[in-house]
């Protein structure tokens, strides 16, 4: 029997241990709650807490020419962020603000805003600079910087920004914005393409946020890389596209820019696209360029009137300080790219489309007549031609060669309004041609019936407006055996596994037979091969272009502004490439297109066709000028002298009364034309000595009277370009010396030739 003790223990003892099974299993059950029931939410509360994540910008797709040459492409750059929980209770937000202001461009304001946030996570300048990233680097480094500890929680990620390495292109390419989307050009139309997807990383950090770099540990989302955008574009193409009109728009003093295409005509594949003034995609909002050129026209003219005959116009806009209207207003034109953007009356390049019209209709062939007295009678109104006295008889190619306006009013009234329209539809004009670029525009034209005097002045190519994209795709169709191509401008889109989609030559419609194609293909070659036609000023020997001149009228009419063009194509026979150049209201005494838009398109084409490897296709008369060397007579007699040059064919002036050859110019190996001048230095006067010559202005002279005024002079000439400069209407117009330099006898001064054209 137990001790009464021993049972009052166990009485004692046994309500304990109830309670304490009570409380294990109360114990055991709640940690099965927060385990079981609640156990992910409070990890991913821990997480949270003990993890940052940001996002890692996918790598924006690369744009490419059509030969693999790099474009616009993503480049890495640091983007500065900070914790500004860490920088409250570590750094010194205002101290670090006006040491970072100078650097960023940024007001001190502005960056002690960003540092002072209610977040964990503050972004204070994306992408910045190399430079801005080096100095950054150089205030936070604490092994050179002592006062490093005030920049306590910030700290620099991995992003990219958009660089445009050949600096070209920027209307076709656009550019991007500050979150790397894209504003304008391929980087718009395309952006879905190019952007990519974004990924994100997490890191381990502390209680306030910043992270902690030796326990780092990360759980990465991964970015999937842009698609990459080939273009049909040829970067070499574009460069000399954008070279020559550079140099159009400021010989020229265009008001309004410059644009042009280079296309070919076969597959409906821009090569090149340039509007000129422009900007540079790696700054697109620096104005600074534009505004400069945009000031040497732009003022307000009511407000400028004056008494005085001889005042000039001041303009309303301080350059150094424009206000923000005119800024808007400048980035607006800076970017409107006007090869497909601005509408313009062709003026009579578009009789390339009532020409082949008419041939296609019947209602004239090759050996049609006419008869221009200087203008014709349309209803009650008189409508001149460019040559008031009239051409008199012709044939329908003489009237393309000479752009008669009469003609073409014939072939117009032949055809009929209903038919007119017909063709001018059939070719694109009442549509957009849908190219792969934002902001193309419509054309303007009659849609409720064309009264007489509207068919007549439309079939030379007045009253309606087109784009220049629209203009070159209807021409391409007229001398690439009569089918409508589709401008394109992309080539295909690729991805990291190959090719996702191709973009194929696309065939509208047929608009002309091959038949009527080869017959405006070898009319257009003779408007500019003949040396009496509207576009002489566009030949260069060897190439066979074919092409048309135009000059129209802006609105108001009378007002004297014009657009001067000029669309033209090479080989005749066989058109690799089509250009157009069309120049906005140019403010020299000549402002017709075949004087000055024709032969900025002959040598844009000379250039293509020479890299493109196109063989130059001469006829008998335009063998080019066989070159000779000059030979080595120093140190030789004079009769010896005398024979080596007769036989290279080269004339000589002698100077100084020795017997024997101390000295000549040119020097020997230099490649002179035949019958050029080299002069021999006998013994007693050498060619160091001799004294030196000062060229003429050769400006406004024909090719005889400038050669024999150089040969007066001891030097010696030669015709720079390859245009018709055989022409007795011909006249200087530039020289590769310039005027009032001295040089050495002999040395060769070239001269470039052009004619009148007005047309």
């Amino acid at each position: 029997m137990a001790s009464p003790s021993l049972n009052s223990i166990k009485k004692r003892i046994l309500p304990m241990v109830i309670i304490v099974l009570l409380c294990m299993a109360a114990l055991v059950v709640r940690l099965a709650y927060w385990q079981i029931i609640r156990g992910d939410e409070l990890a991913a509360r821990a997480k949270s807490q003990q993890t940052g994540s940001s996002t890692i910008t996918a790598s924006r797709g690369i744009i490419y020419d059509r030969n693999g040459k790099a474009l616009a492409e993503s480049v890495s750059a640091d983007t500065l962020v900070c914790n500004p929980k860490d920088v409250a209770e570590h750094g010194d937000a205002q101290a670090a603000a006006e040491a970072l202001a100078p650097i960023l461009g940024m007001t001190a304001e502005e960056i002690t805003e960003d540092l002072t946030r209610d977040s964990r996570y503050q972004v204070v300048k994306k992408r910045m600079s190399v430079d801005e990233t080096q100095a950054v680097k150089q205030l936070l480094d604490t092994e050179t910087n002592p006062n490093a500890d005030v920049f306590k929680g910030l700290y620099f990620e991995d992003d990219s920004k958009r660089y445009y390495p050949f600096s070209i292109a920027p209307h076709i390419l656009g550019f991007t914005g500050y979150d790397n989307n894209g504003l304008q050009g391929i980087e718009l139309t395309f952006d879905d393409e190019l952007s990519g997807k974004a990924g994100s990383i997490e890191q381990n950090q502390n209680a306030s946020g910043t992270t902690l770099e030796e326990q780092q540990e990360e759980y990465l989302t991964a970015q999937q890389k842009g698609a990459d955008v080939v273009l049909t574009i040829d970067e070499t193409i574009q460069h000399f596209l954008e070279k020559h009109l550079e140099e159009a728009v400021e010989e020229c003093k265009l008001k309004y820019g410059a644009a042009g295409i280079v296309m070919n005509p076969k597959t409906g594949e821009i090569l090149a696209m340039a509007t000129k003034p422009d900007f540079d995609s790696n700054n697109p909002y620096d104005i600074e360029a534009f505004n400069e050129y945009a000031m040497q026209y732009d003022y307000d003219e009511d407000e400028q009137e004056t008494d005085d005959p001889e005042a000039s116009p001041e303009p309303t806009e301080d350059p150094n300080n424009p206000s923000d209207e005119r800024v808007a207003e400048l980035r607006n034109r800076m970017w409107r790219n006007k090869a497909v953007s601005d509408s313009y009356e062709p003026g009579s390049t578009f009789k390339i489309i009532t020409a082949a019209a008419a041939l296609e209709e019947h209602v004239a062939d090759l050996d049609s007549e006419f008869y221009c007295p200087g203008f014709k009678i349309v209803a009650d109104r008189q409508i001149g031609c460019s040559n008031t006295d009239g051409h008199g008889p012709e044939t329908f190619v003489e009237g393309v060669k000479n752009s008669c306006n009469p003609v073409f009013m014939d072939l117009g009234e032949a055809l009929g309004a209903d038919k007119f329209m017909e063709y001018f539809t059939a070719f694109g004009l009442t549509e957009k041609t849908g190219i792969e670029l934002v902001g193309e525009s419509s054309s303007i034209y009659y849609t409720d019936g064309m009264s007489e005097v509207d068919l007549a002045t439309s079939s030379f190519g007045q009253g309606f407006q087109v784009t220049p994209i629209q203009l070159i795709t209807a021409i391409s169709a007229v001398i690439n055996g009569g089918q409508r191509m589709k401008p394109q401008i992309v080539k295909e889109i690729r991805g990291e596994s190959g090719i996702i989609k191709s973009y194929d030559s696309e065939v509208v419609n047929r608009v002309i037979s091959e038949e009527t194609s080869e017959k405006m293909r070898n009319i257009l070659e003779q408007v500019v091969s003949d040396p009496n036609a509207t576009g002489k000023n566009a030949y260069v020997k060897g190439c066979r272009i074919g092409g048309k001149t135009g000059t129209s009228e802006k609105n108001p009419r009378g007002s004297d502004k014009r657009i001067a063009s000029f669309v033209g194509f090479a080989p005749a026979n066989d058109p690799e490439i089509i250009c157009l150049i069309m120049l906005d209201e140019p403010q020299t005494d000549n402002r017709y297109g075949g004087t000055i838009a024709a032969p900025l398109a002959g040598e844009i084409i000379s250039d293509v066709l020479n890299y493109l490897g196109v063989e130059k296709q001469y006829s008998e008369e335009e063998e080019p000028i066989v070159k000779t060397e000059v030979p080595d007579v120093r140190e030789t007699d004079l009769d010896a002298a005398e024979t080596a040059l007769e036989e290279a064919e080269l004339d000589y002036v002698i100077r100084g009364g020795g017997s024997r050859i101390i000295d000549q110019l040119p020097a020997p190996g230099t490649m002179l034309n035949e019958d050029s001048l080299v002069i021999l230095y006998t013994e007693g006067k050498s060619g160091g000595e001799e004294e030196l010559v000062t060229v003429p202005d050769l400006s406004g002279m024909s090719v005889g009277v400038a050669e024999s005024t150089l040969n007066s002079m001891y030097l010696n000439f030669e015709v720079m370009g390859a245009g018709h400069s055989e022409s007795y209407a011909a006249f200087g117009v530039g020289q590769s010396v310039e005027p009032g330099e001295e040089v050495a006898p002999g040395t060769v001064i070239g001269v470039e030739f052009r004619q009148e054209a007005i047309d």
